[in-house]
């Protein structure tokens, strides 16, 4: 587990999973499962398609901050799907 301290709340794992995994859907008819901020980071700067909207930026920075224990792991996920929805990687 990789943990991160933070002044103002002590010890912030980086890896604290969503509540409920987001299903996005990937090429060839693939389905994966993104089940904490860094997998969502990464869904976010590595598999993403290239249109990027409000969405990703917002979300990008969440999931950064949530890694980081600067907001809450529900927080970014809540963003994280308003991305998904955007560009239209809902499963």
């Amino acid at each position: 587990m990789i943990e991160h301290s933070s002044s103002s709340e002590g010890k912030v794992a980086a890896n604290q999973a969503f509540h409920e995994p987001v299903r996005l859907r990937r090429e060839g008819n693939g389905i994966s499962e993104v089940r904490t901020p860094l997998e969502a980071a990464m869904a976010l700067s590595k598999a993403w398609p290239p249109t990027r909207g409000k969405w990703y930026w917002a979300a990008s920075r969440a999931c950064a901050d949530a890694v980081e224990g600067r907001t809450s792991v529900q927080v970014a996920r809540r963003i994280f799907v308003q991305a998904v929805q955007e560009s239209r990687l809902d499963a």
